[in-house]
């Protein structure tokens, strides 16, 4: 499987993937080249950085790089060296525009959007991985409870104050359902899916599946289980309430 961060060394040059896409076979597909033995043999290297603790922050020197395929062509066994250098440089120089993106805030990085006077927060990451909750109805989840009551909401509010914005989130399902109604009151919690949309564009991806506040349907339709979910390539699907994944929260301060 391939991980953060991934590329292609050809002779002359290195090619990184794109955001939220690390396979070499589809970055191999997108240069028109073909994923044969041959080619592994004579044109390319598939390779890897691979941040310490998987923490992307940490400098990218420290970073264990990996080839991954067991032949390499003979322009790259005569000087491993010259080309994991070129690789690193062309993983810090991404990383170093990558990294401009966040702001630092309470022991976490986040990036940020405006909407009028408002200023929203999204972590670059996730808390922790959870279950939903019993049900699919965020306002009773696991996940809200554990947000309510975590560390980061009582470090949020000694450094913002009255700034902090309570937070509304409509419930209403995929399907159109109201019955869940909303949650209000909250100064940090998950995304819902109208968010995600106003928003897309200023949340990065990330690696890790995390959860929508939003129901796939509700117990109306006799569905009180399956949760919206943001997989790692960005497209939204939904999982069973019972399987951990991602709490990726967001909070609001006036600006």
């Amino acid at each position: 499987m391939c991980k953060f961060k991934s590329g292609i060394i050809l002779r002359n040059k290195v090619v990184l993937t794109p955001e939220g896409n690390e396979s070499h076979s589809n970055l191999l597909e997108s240069l028109g080249i073909k994923d044969t033995h041959l080619n592994a043999v004579k044109t390319f290297v598939r390779a890897e950085l691979i941040p310490q603790n998987d923490d992307k922050m940490t400098d990218v020197k420290d970073w264990r790089y990996k080839v991954d395929q067991d032949i390499v062509p003979d322009w790259y066994e005569k000087d491993p060296e010259r080309y994991e250098l070129d690789f690193r440089n062309a993983v810090e120089e991404y990383m170093n525009k990558w990294r401009k993106q966040f702001k630092f805030i309470c022991g976490h990085y986040w990036t940020s959007a405006q909407d009028g006077s408002r200023t929203y927060y999204f972590m670059n990451g996730i808390l922790k991985k959870l279950e939903f909750g019993k049900t699919n109805n965020y306002a009773e989840s696991y996940v809200r409870d554990y947000l309510i009551n975590s560390e980061l909401a009582s470090e949020l509010k000694k450094e913002f104050g009255d700034k902090l914005i309570p937070i509304e989130l409509n419930l209403t399902s995929m399907d159109g359902f109201k019955d869940y109604g909303s949650v209000e009151g909250d100064i940090l919690s998950i995304l819902n899916i109208q968010l995600l949309m106003k928003f897309g564009e200023n949340i990065p991806l990330i690696d890790v599946p995390y959860w929508l506040a939003n129901p796939n349907q509700t117990s109306k339709r006799g569905d009180s289980r399956y949760v919206q979910v943001v997989r790692s390539c960005g497209n939204v699907g939904y999982g069973d309430c019972d399987y951990g994944r991602g709490v990726r929260p967001f909070f609001i301060v006036q600006s």
